[in-house]
């Protein structure tokens, strides 16, 4: 629990619009919180520490997505998602960034779905990518599978999590959070598990296809990488 107390400590001192930063910082943020409590589990942990290491897994599992998105996209879509990137940099409305980081969310929904629905041509452009750009697959790839099994280990506890709340919802006091915002972010956690396929099998498979090495990690608590922008 002394890993769960630093990390809220970090967490309070970075605020709610580290969040939305961009790739690169958010890929520190969401690294720094999840390497600090992952592999702790859901069922041993108290509220803070479960919506702490939940709110860093669902950061990083966007994150990551949006960078696989990114290299997957047609040059438009692409633009269009830096683009939104710069923008959540530039802009301090709370409001304002939520607003686009649910347009990069859904930009990226879009093109990974295309991707999984034409997978000759998403092996065909997985071949073309440059060094550079090979390295930045991977490593979003690595972080997207363990937002995947992190996910998965805190959806066990979910439920419990869940019960606890509608029993006594002002535990929830030290979060910061409403009931309101508190089950969107359980109901992000167990989305994530249920849909972890695509991390841990479907874009492997495509990695294979294309050539490409991916060594997968196979634990929560495998460190995450520090994505930058490309």
């Amino acid at each position: 629990m002394k890993k769960i107390a630093i990390v809220l400590a970090i967490a309070a001192s970075m605020g709610a619009s580290s969040v939305y930063a961009g790739f690169g910082s958010l890929s520190k943020m969401a690294s720094s919180l999840s390497e600090s409590v992952t592999g702790v589990s859901s069922s041993n942990m108290d509220i803070n520490g479960f919506f702490t290491q939940a709110k860093a897994t669902n950061a990083m599992f966007t994150q990551s997505r949006t960078a696989l998105a990114s290299l997957l996209a047609s040059k438009q879509d692409s633009d269009e998602l830096k683009a939104k990137q710069k923008s959540l940099k530039t802009t301090s409305d709370p409001k304002e960034q939520e607003a686009i980081q649910k347009q990069i969310v859904a930009l990226s929904n879009t093109v990974l779905e295309a991707s999984q629905k034409d997978k000759e041509a998403t092996v065909a452009k997985l071949s073309a990518l440059n060094a550079e750009q090979k390295k930045h697959l991977l490593d979003s790839a690595t972080n997207f599978v363990i937002a995947s099994l992190t996910a998965r280990e805190l959806a066990v506890g979910a439920k419990q999590v869940s019960m606890s709340l509608m029993a006594n919802p002002k535990s929830l006091i030290n979060t910061g959070m409403s009931l309101v915002d508190a089950k969107g972010v359980v109901g992000d956690i167990t989305g994530i598990a249920k849909n972890s396929t695509m991390a841990l099998v479907e874009y492997p498979k495509l990695f294979k296809k294309a050539g490409i090495e991916f060594k997968m990690p196979t634990s929560s608590s495998d460190k995450p990488k520090v994505l930058s922008d490309i």
